[in-house]
């Protein structure tokens, strides 16, 4: 399994509130890589791309849990 799966695996067992808490704290990492990066002290520029990927397998797996919410029967 690539590693990439297993940190989703990882991610959906989250509930949603550490979910936002991790979208959270993701966000600001990459608002301060991008702040580094414009006054030049960042050296390496591939974590600004990891972030944006990482943020965006977290907003995936928060759209799944809605829409798994949405359609689930109410009991």
């Amino acid at each position: 399994m690539a590693k990439s799966q297993i940190i989703i695996q990882d991610y959906r067992k989250l509930d949603a509130e550490a979910l936002v808490k991790k979208i959270a704290e993701t966000r600001h990492r990459l608002q301060e890589l991008q702040a580094e990066l414009a006054i030049r002290k960042l050296t390496n520029h591939a974590l600004i791309r990891k972030t944006k990927q990482e943020l965006a397998r977290l907003k995936t797996v928060q759209q799944e849990k809605v829409i798994l919410a949405s359609i689930q029967p109410h009991e």
